[in-house]
């Protein structure tokens, strides 16, 4: 868990993000995490978040279905990373659609609702492909990781 001096967010923002990827996952066996750093260090945003994604080990779900939101704020830089399993099942313009709305957002510096509203939009979609089932378990954790 990250100190006060190492988020980005609020405990009050960082409580309604949480508690988006809280109600997606209701409906869903897909995974949803977000990653919060001050620079990307790679090329692309897109670069970074797949690195992201296999240290947080989100690529050992068992229907390989989890989406990694990836936020650097001091560089301006954001990317959304489907695993396989989604990846196969949503077309590219999903993932432009939610970059960009998110964007959007984020350009009237409205971070946290960009980001809840696409956290939901995410969760519909993996609900699409892979339902709710009586015996998922929670296999990553909810929190947002810096």
């Amino acid at each position: 868990m990250a100190t006060a001096s190492e988020r980005y967010f609020s405990d009050f923002q960082e409580r309604l993000i949480v508690e988006a990827i809280q109600k997606a996952e209701l409906q869903t066996s897909g995974e949803i995490r977000i990653h919060v750093e001050p620079i990307c260090s790679a090329t692309s945003p897109v670069d970074r978040a797949k690195e992201i994604f296999v240290q947080l080990k989100m690529e050992r779900t068992q229907e390989r279905n989890g989406i990694l939101f990836y936020f650097a704020y001091e560089s301006k830089k954001f990317a959304v990373w489907g695993d396989k399993g989604i990846h196969e099942k949503v077309s590219q313009s999903f993932w432009e659609l939610i970059k960009n709305e998110s964007l959007n957002e984020f350009k009237e510096g409205r971070i946290v609702d960009g980001l809840v509203a696409s956290i939901l939009k995410c969760g519909d979609e993996l609900r699409r492909y892979f339902p709710y089932q009586k015996d998922d378990t929670n296999e990553l954790p909810n929190e947002i990781s810096y």
